[in-house]
């Protein structure tokens, strides 16, 4: 068949859709629906990914390893069995040879903070004054405490964005003023940048950093440590490192031969692979169930070729009688259903992008999360072929069955 028969088929493909013009677009509506859930989810997705990238990247490099208790924790509770860490797991792992230094961060509890006649239950974290770059937080005004006011117990404190309309009037300066929690005054010396509630905003927004030592000996009455972020000489050697901590916390926490660890070492890398599990599966879940969404758009295709089929039956009679052969009919109806499915393709993925760049700016103003919507070209051209397969699946037997009628029978039907 040459390219100049399949372009005259093709457009006589075109003027059947724009004849019939609401039959088809009811046709097309079911592709484009299953196609534009796809779309969506995969750019939606393929953001989301882009972000977890981004927030590895600023949290830490390659160098740095991160140790939890073995148990998922909510801010101010500690769940039943769970061994926090203590000061001499810090000073045990700063032994290692292959260890710069070690934060021991974030003895929190939730606390009545007041400030004049306002109060709010707010979130405490004892943290070190070295902390705050591993959570990527920085000051908007003011500054944060020194190691000197932390070594010293000093009364002051670092609040989050949103404790200035929580707990302050208008007009008045936030610099200098001070905050009493559990009966105790602390003078704020810095505000942190508001933080989106992708990157933890609801959690940071409203809360009160004190330093560790300060919390320890006035606030909390222990040394208990949520977590700790490890720095280690040389990124080569991850794994060595890797293994000679869990040894050293093992010693430290008396764990016996045989038992389970009692805590996590993790790093950005697991992080990621998490993430890109996460999104992964994502994708997957509701990916299926727009597949589902395609097929049933793809016997409706079926369905309305069969239709078309029967409309012209005596159509088909007369090209059969002026040479017409079975192949040539049934190319003809092939291309028809091909054309149906790339043109619902087509406008679904128009459709799917815009819906994620929606859900992207409602998101945005709504929970303060920003991410770009992303469609990879290798999705454009799976969508693309997927519809061409499409088209071709569900148009073989209406196109078999155009092609298999009887010219002089059909030239009788009515």
């Amino acid at each position: 068949m040459t390219s100049t028969f399949l372009l005259s088929v093709f457009r006589l493909a075109l003027r059947q859709v724009f004849k019939h013009k609401v039959r088809s677009f009811l046709t097309i509506l079911g592709i484009l629906i299953g196609v534009g859930g796809v779309v969506t989810i995969v750019s939606l997705g393929e953001g989301l990914r882009e972000v977890f990238k981004g927030n590895m990247a600023n949290m830490a490099s390659g160098d740095v390893m991160f140790v939890m208790p073995d148990a998922p924790m909510e801010p101010g509770r500690v769940p039943e069995g769970v061994k926090l860490f203590k000061g001499r797991d810090v000073d045990a792992i700063k032994e290692s040879e292959y260890v710069v230094g070690v934060i021991g961060g974030n003895i929190r509890n939730s606390a009545l903070v007041k400030h004049g006649w306002r109060s709010a239950n707010l979130m405490i974290y004892g943290s070190p004054w070295n902390y705050f770059p591993i959570d990527n937080l920085e000051i908007d005004y003011g500054r944060l405490y020194t190691r000197g006011e932390e070594m010293g117990r000093a009364m002051v404190c670092v609040v989050g964005a949103d404790i200035k309309t929580e707990l302050y009037d208008e007009q008045e300066s936030i610099i200098g003023s001070f905050l009493t929690v559990e009966g105790a005054r602390y003078r704020v010396v810095g505000v942190l940048k508001s933080k989106s509630a992708m990157d933890g905003g609801g959690q940071f927004n409203k809360s009160i950093h004190i330093p560790m030592e300060t919390a320890a000996a006035r606030l909390f009455g222990n040394d208990d440590i949520y977590w700790m972020a490890i720095k280690i000489h040389d990124s080569t050697k991850l794994q060595q490192a890797r293994e000679d901590v869990e040894a050293r916390l093992r010693a430290s926490r008396r764990i016996k031969s045989g038992k389970d660890d009692d805590f996590k070492l993790t790093t950005p890398d697991d992080w990621a692979e998490f993430a890109n599990g996460f999104v992964n599966s994502l994708i997957m879940v509701f990916g299926v169930i727009a597949l589902i969404a395609l097929v049933v758009g793809g016997i409706g295709v079926m369905n309305i070729m069969l239709v078309s089929v029967q409309e012209r039956t005596r159509e088909i009679g007369l090209r059969k009688a002026l040479g017409a052969t079975s192949g040539i009919i049934a190319v003809q109806f092939l291309v028809e259903s091909v054309t149906l499915t790339l043109v619902g393709g087509a406008l679904g993925i128009a459709i799917g992008y815009a819906q994620g760049g929606l859900v992207s700016i409602i998101m945005k103003n709504a929970l303060d999360v920003s991410w770009q919507p992303s469609v990879p070209l290798q999705w454009v051209a799976i969508v693309g072929l997927a519809m061409l397969a499409m088209g071709l699946g569900f148009g073989v037997y209406p196109a078999w069955r155009a092609g298999q009628l009887d010219p002089i029978v059909s030239l009788r039907y009515e």
